[in-house]
């Protein structure tokens, strides 16, 4: 009897040995994922130093102050001010700032948020305003037509297979294009659930170009493929893409035979461009500013803000 007791007691101490680490990890790494995060969507890249200094100074740029609770509430607390959901219902950080881009350049420029408001600021003040970058946000809030710093919003659900048009900010070719090169586009409208704005216009987006085939003989013409990965709502939500059956309807629709099918999918052009894609000597050029249609690729529930003419 005490042998077996012994060896149970072993064996639970080995398993909560084993076990506890796993606990540790998942405290741990979440917290510095999270500060990790912050530091990004503020100055672009992360800070060195320990958790709690890069937390102190988290807090004092955004708050102007350093509070006193527990480093796991703090994380979590301006976690949810910054991209979440605030408890209060109001808007996050995030949706205020691209508001902001939104009601002043009708846009969203993306980027690290410090650099976006000081940008704000100078176009609107003439100068690089000082102080917490909370206060600051709610000064261009009130001269971006908000007079009480209040952006009303809403939880809402964008639907999968929501069709939307893009339009592309880098310039993609066969002759210099590869495999895995990034692709940048935009939202050449805004998209709303009823009354309710889930992407800006100018809302950045992100692909991949997933494989280039160069020109091949008996005049086989070049195609580029691009897999359309997420695009920005007003909040900050990635919205998975694709280019499925609904979009490729859609572009067809309005394209009509002006279309020139690269990869997959029509491409519009901009004004002034035949067909969207140049197709030059077998190869293929995408310019900037053509244009395509994209959809959802699954429900997306986000923070919304609420339409008021």
């Amino acid at each position: 009897m005490k042998k077996q007791l012994t060896t149970l007691l072993l064996t639970f101490v080995f398993c909560f040995t084993m076990v506890m680490p796993g606990f540790a990890a998942e405290v741990n790494v979440p917290v510095a994922d999270k500060i990790g995060a912050m530091e990004k969507m503020l100055y672009g890249t992360e800070q060195s130093g320990s958790l709690i200094q890069r937390m102190d100074s988290l807090e004092d740029d955004v708050y102007g102050a350093v509070t006193t609770d527990s480093i796991l509430n703090r994380v979590d607390n301006m976690y949810d001010y910054l991209e979440g959901s605030p408890e209060n219902g109001d808007a996050s950080f995030a949706t205020k700032l691209n508001v902001v881009e939104w009601r002043i350049n009708e846009s969203m420029s993306g980027g690290p948020a410090k650099n976006r408001i000081e940008a704000q600021e100078k176009l609107l003040n003439g100068q690089v305003q000082s102080g917490a970058l909370s206060g600051r946000l709610e000064e261009l809030l009130k001269l971006a037509s908000y007079a009480d710093g209040k952006v009303p919003v809403q939880q809402v659900t964008l639907p999968k297979d929501s069709v939307f048009k893009i339009s592309f900010t880098s310039e993609m070719s066969t002759k210099m294009s590869r495999q895995g090169d990034k692709v940048n586009f935009k939202a050449a409208d805004n998209l709303y659930v009823n009354d309710v704005l889930v992407l800006p216009k100018g809302a950045t987006g992100v692909g991949v170009i997933k494989k280039v085939v160069q020109p091949g003989i008996f005049g086989k013409d070049g195609r580029i493929d691009i897999t359309f990965t997420h695009i920005y709502g007003v909040d900050g939500t990635k919205i998975p893409l694709t280019v499925g059956e609904l979009a490729q309807q859609k572009a067809e629709s309005i394209a009509g035979a002006a279309g020139a099918a690269i990869g997959g999918m029509v491409i519009l052009g901009p004004v002034g461009i035949v067909g969207g894609a140049f197709v030059k000597g077998n190869s293929v050029t995408i310019p900037v500013g053509c244009e395509t249609f994209v959809q959802t690729s699954e429900d997306v529930s986000l923070q919304g803000v609420v339409y008021q003419g």
